[in-house]
């Protein structure tokens, strides 16, 4: 049986929300649009309105996971009315438009009623980084760096000589090419348990301690486990730990996050499993510790 244009709606936005849920890294320490809410909601240029319901995280999603700078948004021919030209090649993102009509019928004994009639359709939208020939009105907010640097931290992740980059807004060890990837300091906000500051340092030094479990130097990640999810959480324990030594040895302060109920439930299960689990997880990140401190 074919599906209405309604339910194909609904489920094309569903997998491509499913699709990029699955593709977010949960080493990402930031909250998913914390750099991208602080830009505000995503924007119609032609229209001046913001976007509303499900469009909004749709849209952060699609600015998220493509990279873009801009939260300003239009269709082919908006983008023309302001004299902007969308590029050869580039792809739209899918919204969706839901109304309400009211309509007036005649029931079977004659009488006029009035019913509600949705009507959805899918539209597909542009960013301005996708177009040429445009000027932004919107003035968009300029992020402040709230993170203090700290020079003694700073001059220890020097010394180790890893590889640390500022490529992408998200966190990460990248175990293939061996190397740590980390948003810029503008991307890290204060939160009501920590300053943006602790924010970086605790993340910074969560993917050093993921640095020091390649096969080039503690041979720690096992990536031909017989249980890759057990593997992957007992990594991330140790990460953690390793950051919260870290920070301990160098004066930076670590509150606890939300984000770390991700990992909670698998934790909680290894710990269940092995009680020995806490103290081979401490054991590894005093191991990682102590290797990062061979370099200073």
């Amino acid at each position: 049986m074919a599906q209405s244009p309604k339910t194909t709606i609904y489920q094309d936005l569903t997998n491509k929300i499913v699709n990029l849920l699955e593709n977010v890294d949960l080493e990402n320490y930031q909250a998913p649009f914390a750099s991208l809410a602080a830009q505000g909601l995503p924007v119609n240029p032609t229209t001046q309105n913001h976007y509303q319901g499900v469009n909004i995280p749709c849209l952060w999603f699609y600015q998220q996971e493509k990279d873009y700078s801009s939260n300003e948004w239009a269709t082919f021919k908006q983008w023309k009315q302001q004299g902007a030209s969308v590029r050869k090649g580039e792809k739209a993102s899918p919204i969706v438009f839901y109304k309400t009509l009211v309509k007036t019928e005649t029931d079977n004994q004659g009488k006029e009623e009035t019913v509600n009639v949705p009507m959805l359709r899918l539209y597909h939208v542009f960013n301005a980084n996708q177009v040429d020939g445009y000027n932004s009105e919107i003035k968009a907010t300029e992020k402040v760096d709230m993170v203090e640097r700290i020079i003694l931290a700073d001059r220890f992740c020097a010394n180790t000589k890893a590889d640390i980059r500022t490529g992408e807004a998200r966190a990460y060890y990248n175990t293939a090419r061996d190397f740590i990837n980390m948003p810029r300091t503008k991307e890290f906000v204060e939160t009501s348990d920590s300053s943006a500051t602790q924010n970086y340092y605790s993340v910074l030094f969560h993917e050093l301690t993921h640095w020091t479990g390649s096969t080039k130097r503690l041979n720690r990640i096992k990536t031909d486990s017989d249980s890759v999810k057990q593997a992957y959480a007992f990594e991330e324990l140790v990460a953690e730990l390793g950051a919260a030594f870290l920070c301990a040895q160098l004066g930076i302060s670590q509150a606890p996050r939300e984000d770390h109920a991700l990992y909670i439930k698998s934790w909680l299960q290894a710990l269940k499993n092995d009680n020995k689990h806490i103290f081979k997880a401490s054991a590894q990140a005093a191991r990682a510790v102590e290797y990062l401190n061979d370099f200073q």
